[in-house]
């Protein structure tokens, strides 16, 4: 037996859930991705011993708090007032910190990191080196992969596939059934809903509200969609190539 921690006699009660907590102890010294933990060393918050997994370099530290069905696995690390609830799952080398909530059946692993005051819930799947901070809320089905950054007060929500390195920000809704890759930035006000496509290097920002089955696609670099509504509707299904999209463009300029 080498378990690297126990329950101690230290709980709370965490009214609003109604759940009785413990503080963790180590009873050996190990190296986390983020710190080394000593034998002794008093860490957060379990329900149980379900919560963190005994293997790995996992640790949960401060006063973060893990309870329901939630795991903690391999060598994540918790800390923080961060909460992970219900049957969520961090795993790999995933971090969660600062007041993040991760929830429900959202899965966190590779190096992503949920931060400051972050919600991620329901089906959500966070992988790879992504970062959802601030206070941005990712919910429903969403999978976000690569190199991704979603903060400010975003919300992402439906069954949106968003992948490479692309930066949500603002007041951004991003939604739906909308693929997001490579290196678009959403930002402001912008809203990417329903079936659209964008991918290349482009920034969508104002009021910019692309929705129905738009299709954007380009790689010349720096491309800008600010104030412009583009929606390709399925019973006309005819993308946004280059030269359309640029007279749409200069026709907002123009006003």
């Amino acid at each position: 037996m080498n378990d690297k921690y126990i329950l101690s006699d230290q709980s709370i009660l965490d009214s609003e859930h109604g759940v009785i907590l413990y503080r963790i102890v180590a009873l050996r010294t190990f190296e986390t991705i983020e710190r080394v933990i000593k034998k002794g060393t008093v860490g957060g918050y379990v329900c149980g011993y379900e919560n963190l997994s005994q293997e790995g370099k996992c640790w949960i530290d401060d006063n973060a708090k893990i309870f329901g069905q939630a795991r903690v696995l391999e060598n994540a690390y918790v800390k923080g007032n961060a909460v992970i609830s219900d049957d969520a799952e961090i795993s790999g080398y995933a971090r969660v910190i600062g007041c993040a909530k991760v929830r429900e059946n959202a899965l966190i692993s590779g190096e992503a990191s949920i931060e400051d005051n972050a919600i991620i819930e329901a089906n959500v799947v966070v992988r790879d080196k992504c970062r959802i901070m601030e206070f941005a809320v990712v919910t429903g089905d969403v999978h976000v992969s690569g190199k991704c950054k979603i903060g400010g007060r975003s919300y992402t929500y439906g069954k949106a596939d968003i992948s490479g390195e692309v930066e949500i920000s603002g007041n951004a809704v991003v939604g739906g059934h909308v693929h997001i890759g490579d290196f678009v930035i959403v930002r402001d006000k912008a809203m990417i809903k329903e079936h659209a496509s964008i991918h290349g290097h482009c920034l969508i920002s104002g009021n910019a509200k692309i929705i129905g089955y738009s299709d954007v696609d380009y790689d010349v670099g720096g491309l800008n969609i600010i104030n412009a509504s583009l929606a390709d509707r399925k019973k006309d299904i005819q993308p946004f190539f280059k030269q359309k999209f640029i007279e749409v463009l200069k026709k907002e300029e123009s006003y």
